[in-house]
């Protein structure tokens, strides 16, 4: 009878740790799940994004860049602040540049950033480039744009996917 306490004690102890234990793997197995899930979806927003070069030009100033992009794949282009534009060209005072230009919606467009203009066939969701649809981005350099093979810039989307654009 004087053990039976004892031995009552380590099993409500063992059952109590039992329970604890499974309660914490279930957590830990829980949370590697949602992360899974949210892995897997960050991934197919990345598959699904195919932008296309439609056109380039460089204004009579050399002051603006203009690429006209098109979204060839099925995930939309939403967000352009968590989007980054890097910019590499010779300037007019002949020295070279590359630099990351920020997106801004202010008017009048500052100098050494970029913006959307316009976006084509913009019926199903205004603002959000969708599947089909071409956006037109124009970027504003401070100094102006010198001729030459070597200018190029770089725009990654919010999925983390990046397109070089030669102009």
């Amino acid at each position: 009878m004087e053990q039976s306490i004892p031995a009552l004690l380590v099993a409500a102890i063992l059952i109590f740790a039992g329970v604890l234990i499974a309660g914490v793997t279930n957590s830990s197995v829980q949370t590697v799940n949602d992360s899974w899930r949210e892995m897997e979806s960050i991934s197919e927003d990345r598959l699904g994004t195919e932008l296309s070069v439609v056109s380039t030009s460089v204004s009579s100033d050399n002051l603006e860049v203009t690429a006209v992009m098109g979204n060839q794949g099925r995930t939309p282009l939403i967000d352009f602040n968590h989007m980054d534009m890097i910019v590499a060209y010779e300037g007019t005072d002949a020295r070279r540049y590359t630099t990351w230009v920020p997106y801004s919606e202010t008017t009048p467009q500052p100098d050494n950033s970029w913006r959307v203009s316009a976006i084509t066939n913009d019926y199903h969701n205004p603002g959000i480039v969708d599947t089909g649809e071409q956006v037109s981005l124009v970027l504003k350099l401070n100094p102006a744009v010198q001729t030459g093979p070597e200018r190029w810039l770089i725009l990654a989307t919010e999925t983390g996917v990046a397109y070089t654009v030669y102009f």
